[in-house]
């Protein structure tokens, strides 16, 4: 509730601008975060490398001992940087002097690993030292991190490795376990050293400044990936945003002018109130205050007509005009008045038998004509959904008109059925009668509306407006075809 109340307070322009830095400050830590991940990686990747090589060296020179020890140690001629070994005095023929005079001396597998890591260093830079916790050479004892992975070691350790700052910069320090073989008891066995037992361990440092120096430019190249990514990615959110404020103008004005068009509708609703109760006020008006004159004017011509006797034929011809007039008015007050209240009358759905309502009004309109010539054409089971009352309209107006309407053929044909069409099934009044132009066609719904051939015919013009605002109440359609001379068909749909 007080985050919903605190929201309630920023406008949705203000919102979509915190949520939109909001996006882009999420984003920006995404990208610092793999960038951040992504160097750790590189540099722990260089020391893995690192640490990989200095394997490599490891074995290579275990390797060279193996190599050494099984031949029982090497001779070498004596110069300025390989002179006989102090600690190898004790065995006999440390020192030979070959037939040409050359002096050679034995190097063990331990004076031959100082030997080549000396050159390794001065050649490649990367160091190593063999060491114990009981040297016999003082420059073999261990430094404090050598210290630390020999005690390792002997509590089952087989491998110690870690970067740290010696003299030249960063290394990576790798050392494994030396352990007693056969051929090394030869000078270790008097120190105490039993087969198969650790006696030292063999060191190595491999350089981490070129590693690091190609991890970096590695990062380098990642690092401006991710940037063009990051740029990317706040381009992407500054057009969605763009795009998405313009949705939010565009949903704005079209709620503002929802809003204005309702106000519209509610005053406009008023109004049709208002015409409605004026329209109710006008019926009933019609209803009482004409038809009471014309009930009057009626009912005094019918008195002045029995009143006249045989003399007054002149006269009785007179009242007879004056009563098909009111008979014409009274019809077209009737007419005016359903026409009027079909549209607010309540419907009132039902199953409506058709065949049933065409045939009664065909029976109703052969006693009012009986000397007329007529074919009545009328489907078996014609049945929809509707009210009642007002398809009962329907089918009373169209074939009143088939039958007004085809009144000058010899015989009149009026058909009622069912035809299914491409655009759904659809009931249809037929005549033969005078038809009239299709061009006309939408014209003859029209209220009032009456077309030019059919003026010889007596007519209100509110029939097919009537037939149409019924139909379509019901949520169908209405159409018509007809030719002139050769009658009209009025289709008309129910859902």
């Amino acid at each position: 509730m007080d985050h919903a109340r605190r929201q309630a307070h920023f406008t949705t322009p203000q919102l979509l601008t915190i949520y939109n830095w909001g996006l882009a400050a999420g984003w920006t830590l995404v990208i610092a975060t793999l960038l951040i991940f992504n160097y750790h990686h590189e540099m722990s990747q260089a020391a893995e490398t690192a640490r990989t090589q200095a394997r490599s060296n490891f074995q290579r020179d275990l390797v060279y001992r193996h190599w050494n020890a099984a031949s029982g140690a090497v001779y070498v001629p004596v110069c300025d940087r390989i002179q006989p070994n102090p600690y190898l005095s004790g065995i006999p023929e440390r020192d030979v002097i070959t037939t040409s005079g050359r002096h050679l001396t034995l190097v063990n597998p331990s004076y031959m690993s100082r030997l080549v890591f000396e050159l390794a260093s001065d050649s490649f830079g990367v160091k190593g030292h063999i060491t114990s916790l009981t040297p016999l050479r003082p420059q073999n004892r261990p430094d404090d991190w050598e210290r630390g992975a020999l005690l390792a070691f002997e509590r089952g350790s087989e491998e110690e490795s870690t970067v740290v700052r010696m003299a030249g910069g960063s290394y990576l320090r790798l050392m494994k376990p030396l352990k007693t073989e056969r051929a090394c008891l030869r000078c270790h066995e008097k120190q105490g050293c039993r087969l198969g037992g650790v006696r030292g361990g063999l060191s190595v440092a491999v350089p981490m400044t070129p590693l690091w120096n190609i991890a970096k430019k590695t990062y380098q190249v990642n690092a401006a990936s991710f940037l063009l990514l990051w740029g990317l990615g706040m381009a992407g959110i500054h057009f969605g945003a763009g795009r998405l404020r313009l949705a939010i103008a565009e949903r704005d004005l079209a709620q503002r002018s929802l809003i204005e068009t309702n106000r519209d509708l509610s005053f406009r609703s008023g109004e049709l109130a208002a015409a409605n109760r004026d329209l109710d006020a006008f019926c009933s008006t019609v209803s009482h205050d004409l038809r009471s004159p014309l009930t009057a004017v009626s009912g005094y011509c019918q008195l002045l007509k029995e009143s006249l006797g045989e003399k007054g034929e002149e006269a009785r011809a007179y009242t007879d005009v004056i009563l098909a007039s009111t008979a014409k008015m009274e019809g077209l007050i009737t007419s005016l008045l359903r026409f009027a209240r079909i549209a607010r009358n309540e419907l009132v759905p039902a199953d409506v038998d058709l065949t049933a309502i065409a045939a009664d009004m065909a029976a109703e309109l052969r006693a009012r004509e009986p000397q007329r010539q007529a074919v009545f054409v009328i489907a078996d089971g014609l049945t929809a959904r509707g009210d009642a009352g007002l398809l009962r309209v329907v089918l009373q107006n169209l074939m009143e008109n088939a039958w007004k309407y085809s009144g000058l053929c010899p015989e009149a044909r009026i058909e009622v059925g069912l035809e299914r069409r491409e655009d759904g099934p659809f009931f249809f009044v037929r005549d033969n009668g005078i038809g009239f132009d299709e061009a006309e066609a939408a014209r003859v719904f029209e209220a009032f509306r009456r077309l030019e051939n059919a003026l010889q015919f007596e007519g209100t013009g509110i029939g097919l407006a009537t037939v149409k605002r019924i139909i379509e109440r019901h949520g169908g359609r209405i159409d018509c075809k007809a030719k002139p001379g050769y009658g009209a068909t009025f289709y008309f749909s129910l859902p």
